[in-house]
């Protein structure tokens, strides 16, 4: 995805985009991958902040998954 390669990644946000991959099943995680970046065009994104990455995972990905296991573990994340 090299629009995701040139975006400026912010605090721990790069890591909580890493994150995001390891929780989707492997099978789905080229569709992830693509679904941020069309995302990121159309919002245009050019620096990715950590709550850019919530604002993103709250639009993109399905409310129970996001909320069970995605949210939780960028938390963990979340720069003090």
């Amino acid at each position: 995805m090299e629009i995701l390669d040139s975006l400026e990644w912010r605090g721990n946000s790069r890591a909580m985009y890493e994150e995001i991959l390891k929780n989707v099943p492997s099978l789905f995680a080229g569709r992830v991958k693509r679904d941020i970046a069309a995302w990121a065009v159309k919002n245009n994104i050019h620096t990715v902040t950590e709550d850019i990455v919530f604002r993103a995972v709250d639009e993109i990905a399905p409310a129970d998954m996001a909320n069970k296991r995605i949210k939780p573990a960028l938390e963990k994340l979340r720069s003090r």
